[in-house]
């Protein structure tokens, strides 16, 4: 007879999330997420296979989050929607450009790993899209602006890391404000 999991695989994946993204994709091991989790590294071996298929699944896991965090967005329409989109993705940057550089690391891994570049990809698709249906009428279509968009606030923030001008959020909405006085013109 199977025991019953004490802790789910959601908690722990959650665990993995917290861990993986302070110590960022070389440094955590499967010892401190197993640590974190409150469960043996043999647990996590059975449950995910490697740190690899533990990497995939919190990923896939925090993807699932981010899709909550886009269906709970205010429907409005505008570039002040767009806006608060892209600031509220990281609300609880101040100025720790250190812990927030370590995040770039992901991306290094999303660029280079198949399922991680796969999960980014859906990721970006989904608040693309959601971007999209909140764009207020411009000249480019929506979906084309979305894109733009992004890629602006992209840029915005290695230009935060660099530059270190404030919170995070507040550099973010100044410079997609400007970005939409701009092409608004």
């Amino acid at each position: 007879m199977a025991r019953t999991k004490a802790i789910s695989d959601e908690a722990v994946l959650a665990a993995a999330a917290t861990v993986m993204f302070a110590k960022g994709p070389s440094e955590f091991t499967l010892a401190d997420v197993a640590k974190a989790a409150g469960i043996a590294p043999a647990t996590l071996m059975q449950r995910f296979g490697d740190k690899h298929g533990l990497t995939v699944a919190a990923i896939d896991q925090d993807n699932r989050s981010f899709d909550r965090f886009l269906a709970e967005l205010p429907g409005e329409v505008g570039a002040e929607a767009v806006i608060g989109i892209f600031a509220g993705m990281f609300p609880n940057v101040g100025e720790d450009v250190a812990g927030f550089a370590d995040q770039l690391l992901w991306l290094r891994q999303d660029m280079r790993d198949p399922d991680l570049n796969r999960l980014a990809r859906e990721r970006f698709g989904k608040l693309r899209a959601a971007v999209a249906q909140r764009m207020p009428l411009l000249p480019i279509p929506a979906d084309e602006a979305a894109t733009l968009v992004e890629a602006q606030w992209q840029g915005v923030l290695v230009q935060w890391g660099i530059f270190r001008q404030g919170r995070l959020a507040d550099f973010v909405t100044a410079s997609l404000r400007a970005w939409f006085e701009l092409i608004e013109r």
